[in-house]
């Protein structure tokens, strides 16, 4: 959605404004974690089964008091104290009126979290997704209506967005709990019920660990704000959106990949964990590389295309940051042996030392070179994450990352970027040559796969 109401977003608003809105999004995602305090995945955990469907509905009432006691907390210091979050958030103390607004987009996120949560314990992924869907054409909707171009100011409306969110949101929560309520299985007890104090004990880390991932992903955000400004992170973010399509790759993946390598490692398979963590790291590589070079290449002219002339980015923010996806794809496909394989206190020091590493270098480089420092720091600190992770995974599996595949994947993406290099270099980069640019560099991506021994194009059509 990011990407998607980026041209309407920065043809409606001022760049100010716009940095403005992103860094609402980026702190109510980043307290997400901290208010759910892991409960979807203690739902998940704890009452997929019908074992313990009888738990359900008290523990859906228990933890979503304790999450509302948690949002509480929050609310409270944000109406106490809202020149500090104004200051952390935003940069400066002049945009306090925005803080009851942030602390409603994180009411609405949560109660959001929480239904999805709580629906894929009973299998209800088409409401699920339906309601995934809904909260994204209301997204976009609402800002359709609500931003007429005239770049009036943030404040006029956002505060209605909000609340269109958090109205959708316990809209959601409420048909949850309804379902719940309804679903079979509720009355008897036919299995010993876990303990609150038990529940929470395994939920603390795992509340820790998001939050050390997230602020990973997002503390460059409230680095380069003290450095740049909003206007400055208005850029930077609308790059971020462009360079974080490929991140979509890794997530459809982790759908199918994850339970597969699961029912693999629980039959003691692993020659074909090994095989199955390879095959992903080549299919989401292909993917993802050549749309990291493209990026490269063209992400200046794409992101004009998208934007308008104040938003200009040099091309090293885009290799950087297109690295930094890729490097935390290559990571996410990694994790899952790591999990499986009971590693979750290494993940959650890989996690804080990547947020350490990225911390640091955010205040060595973006404190000299902006927005590039900041992307080389992301770039950086999940590059760490995979080399160690590399490490771990080899210990686990009869395994080696397939350097000779990756590299041969990067070798035909950086050929397939040639065309677009070259019509840029050669001419004055029209939209309609920038296009034809665009797919006869995916032309020729295809033809160099599909003339290789190892193609991926046709393994995949023989499936």
């Amino acid at each position: 959605m990011g990407f998607l109401l980026l041209p309407l977003l920065t043809g409606g608003m001022s760049p100010s404004d716009y940095g403005a809105w992103t860094q609402t999004a980026v702190a109510a995602g980043l307290l997400v974690p901290l208010v759910l305090f892991a409960s979807p995945t203690v739902a998940v955990r704890y009452f997929s089964g019908q074992a313990l469907a009888a738990a359900r509905w008290r523990f859906f009432l228990q933890l979503g008091a304790f999450a509302l006691l948690l949002l509480a907390v929050c609310v409270v210091t944000g109406f106490a104290w809202p020149a500090i979050w104004s200051s952390i958030v935003f940069g400066g103390f002049e945009h306090q009126s925005l803080v009851p607004v942030l602390l409603t987009l994180l009411a609405a996120e949560a109660a959001m979290e929480f239904s999805i949560g709580w629906l894929r314990t009973i299998g209800r992924i088409g409401v699920v997704a339906a309601a995934l869907v809904l909260r994204s054409v209301t997204r976009y909707l609402v800002v359709f209506l609500l931003v007429d171009g005239t770049r009036g100011a943030l404040i006029n409306w956002l505060g209605s967005y909000a609340i269109v969110q958090l109205v959708l949101a316990s809209t959601v929560l409420a048909a949850t709990a309804w379902i719940l309520r309804c679903s079979p299985g509720i009355a008897p007890k036919v299995a010993r019920s876990p303990k609150l104090g038990e529940v929470l004990t395994f939920a603390g880390p795992l509340t820790v660990l998001a939050l050390f991932t997230s602020l990973n992903s997002l503390l460059d955000r409230f680095v380069l704000v003290r450095w740049l400004g909003l206007d400055g992170v208005a850029i930077y973010a609308a790059a971020v959106s462009l360079c974080t399509i490929p991140a979509a790759f890794y997530s459809i993946l982790g759908f199918t990949l994850f339970p597969e390598l699961s029912r693999q490692w629980h039959g003691r398979r692993l020659e074909d964990v090994s095989k199955l963590v390879t095959l992903a790291l080549r299919v989401f590589l292909f993917f993802c590389l050549p749309a990291v070079a493209m990026l490269f290449v063209g992400g200046s002219w794409a992101l004009q295309l998208l934007t308008n002339e104040a938003y200009q980015a040099p091309l090293e923010v885009f290799l950087f940051l297109g690295l930094a996806v890729s490097a935390f794809g290559i990571y996410q496909i990694l994790l899952y042996v790591l999990l499986l394989d009971g590693r979750s206190l290494q993940i959650l020091l890989l996690a804080i030392l990547a947020t350490v590493i990225n911390l640091a270098l955010n205040y060595l480089l973006a404190s000299r070179w902006g927005m590039s420092g900041a992307a080389a720091a992301a770039a950086t600190s999940n590059i760490v994450m995979v080399v160690v992770a590399i490490h771990i995974t080899r210990k686990i599996l009869p395994w080696s990352f397939p350097w000779p595949d990756i590299l041969g994947i990067g070798t035909r993406a950086v050929l397939a970027a040639t065309p677009f290099a070259g019509f840029a270099f050669y001419a004055v980069l029209s939209d309609f040559l920038g296009m034809i640019a665009i797919m006869l560099g995916a032309l020729c991506y295809l033809i160099f796969d599909w003339i290789h021994p190892a193609s991926i194009v046709r393994g995949v059509l023989r499936r």
